[in-house]
């Protein structure tokens, strides 16, 4: 199965066997998108996630009275998006938008978690694979958020801001 050597690159699903990648790939089916087109956006219910066949993708952070900030892209085939859908309360936190026609495997977030439900080494290792994700976002953010407040320190004196900072970081 074609799809099985994408999902074997999928960092959510690396440590799963070929065959537990089987019983995941036939949930899966392609799903096209022309520049320009949303592929999810923030605030809607998260029902699928979307692993990128080929093309290029913006995820961003915005709300109507925010400014709309890039948050990262995607070109290499095996990305994951929406993994909001499998954490509560299922609702995506970004909007990712196609920049140019774009392929995608879409998996349903209710029949992904009935397959991890049954097999409980499945979904151990797909939600440890997500926690993964989710540090190393974390520990990227704080990196950038230490380098601003050095910045910021530098530029106005307000170590109280940095010093608090780098006591919780």
């Amino acid at each position: 199965m074609a799809h099985l050597e994408v999902l074997k690159s999928a960092d959510l699903f690396q440590s799963l066997s070929d065959d537990q990648l089987l019983s995941i790939a036939e949930l899966g089916h392609e799903k096209s998108f022309q520049p320009g087109e949303e592929i999810f956006k923030k605030g809607e219910r998260a029902r699928s996630l979307y692993i990128l066949l080929e093309g290029f993708v913006a995820v961003r952070v915005k709300d109507e009275d925010e400014c709309d900030l890039m948050g990262s892209t995607f070109n290499e085939e095996g990305s994951v998006l929406g993994t909001a859908a499998l954490v509560e309360p299922h609702i995506y936190n970004v909007t990712a938008e196609a920049l140019r026609r774009t392929i995608t495997l879409v998996i349903e977030a209710p029949q992904l978690e009935e397959i991890m439900s049954r097999n409980a080494n499945i979904g151990f290792k797909v939600m440890n694979r997500l926690a993964h994700g989710y540090f190393k976002s974390l520990n990227t953010q704080r990196t950038g958020m230490i380098n601003l407040f050095k910045i910021f320190r530098s530029q106005v004196h307000k170590s109280e801001v940095y010093d608090t900072y780098r006591e919780i970081a």
